[in-house]
């Protein structure tokens, strides 16, 4: 058991320096003036040379000219991270005076319209100008001096050690701003449809990144189906595209992040959609006006009107429809009083399962409208009626009551 625990103990260790190892390595600029032209890794930033043949106290010169013996290379000592020295870059290390035998100065100095500059793939480059040390986490880059000494402008350069004025970089990144939900709002519980356009505010950079936005639709141990997930949005809206699901708790949240990958996540909001199973005749009564006895007509022309029924609800709904008796001769669930679906808006409704034939009306509830659809636009249906007066009907007004009825189908 000793044994055990003590190599289980040994991995763990491990384990957590490799982790710390990483993550030093990822931050790790480091730049070094070595003999020769080029640079072996990295970016050669400069070439420096000084009167005697050494990189103390020297000139430089830009990276396109290859006449010094020494160069300034920059990279990271984590190879997937690429290091260069494009202008502009991150960031300004240096500006110089000619593109070669020149002086130095930091950037706000601003006597000099060269640039040398440091760049990232990772995170951006930032540098300082500080005398006496670097600060935390800052690779030294070079010292400056002049004849009169600690020197900004006007400035001869030398290794990390000679002089007090340092010009210090590293790579670093700033997350951006947290975003603010704003609807649904937190404790939403009567959210009504199905596809909410989620908004939040507009998060901020400090290093000046674009920012995009990852939307978060969490509800615990529901269905996959009800949940989701959506990178790189650029605006600070969103309309979800499927339909999210009724009567489950949610939460959301939106993560801000730049292109670094440095994320800031809101808070956590909660929501309900409530489901209602509601329908609306919108066209709730027909005349076929006067007819003869074996006359026959239908709704089918428009004339008379079909009876039109809305799903206003938010659910899927399966519908029904049942009548008093219409004529004092025959019995009801005959051919002289009939009905059947059609569609007043296309894919309303599930062909296959709606009565889409004519159909003898009777007292009792007969299905006609399929999971008829709650989304705007093809939310309506026509319910059509056929008449024929029977041989033996007396003169009269005739009329019935129809009966809607639904279910819900989730």
């Amino acid at each position: 058991m000793r044994k055990y625990l003590s190599l289980l103990a040994i991995s763990l260790l491990f384990f957590i320096f490799l982790i710390v190892f990483f993550v030093m390595a990822v931050n790790d600029l480091q730049c070094t003036i070595v003999s020769g032209n080029s640079c072996t890794s990295g970016v050669r930033l400069i070439g420096l040379k000084n009167d005697s043949g050494g990189f103390n106290n020297a000139h430089v010169q830009n990276a396109s000219y290859t006449s010094y013996a020494y160069s300034l290379c920059c990279n990271n000592t984590n190879s997937s991270i690429n290091i260069t020295g494009i202008c502009p870059g991150n960031a300004t290390v240096m500006n110089i005076s000619n593109l070669t035998n020149a002086h130095v100065e930091i950037p706000s100095a601003d006597n000099y319209s060269i640039p040398i500059c440091l760049s990232s793939d990772w995170k951006q480059v930032y540098c300082s100008f500080p005398t006496g040390s670097c600060g935390a986490g800052q690779a030294c880059v070079l010292s400056m001096a002049g004849t009169e000494g600690d020197n900004t402008t006007n400035a001869h350069v030398a290794n990390c050690s000679e002089y007090d004025q340092k010009i210090c970089c590293n790579l670093n990144n700033s997350a951006p701003t947290k975003p603010t939900l704003y609807y649904p709002a937190d404790a939403n519980n009567s959210v009504n449809e199905r596809k909410p356009n989620f908004n939040w505010s507009t998060s901020t950079d400090p290093d000046g990144d674009v920012v995009d936005y990852n939307l978060t639709i969490g509800c615990g141990a529901c269905d996959d189906a009800c949940k989701l997930n959506v990178d790189g949005i650029s605006t600070t809206n969103y309309t979800v595209a499927n339909a999210l699901c009724v009567d489950t708790n949610y939460v959301w949240n939106v993560s801000a992040c730049d292109i670094y990958d440095a994320c800031n996540i809101s808070s956590n909001f909660t929501f309900q959609i409530p489901s209602r199973a509601e329908l609306t005749l919108i066209i709730n009564s027909t005349s076929f006006g006067e007819m003869n006895n074996n006359d026959n007509d239908d709704t089918t022309d428009e004339s008379p009107t079909p009876l039109v029924a809305r799903n206003t609800g938010n659910v899927i709904l399966n519908v029904t429809v049942n009548a008093t008796a219409l004529f004092d001769s025959v019995a009801m669930n005959t051919a002289y009083f009939r009905f059947q679906a059609e569609e007043n808006e296309s894919g309303s409704y599930v062909a296959g399962c709606s009565q889409t034939t004519w159909a003898n009306m009777q007292t009792s509830a007969q299905g006609i409208f399929c999971n008829l659809s709650y989304v705007d636009n093809n939310d309506e249906a026509d319910l059509e009626l056929d008449i024929t007066i029977p041989p033996g009907e007396g003169a009269g007004t005739k009329s019935s009551d129809l009966e809607v009825g639904i279910t819900s189908k989730e």
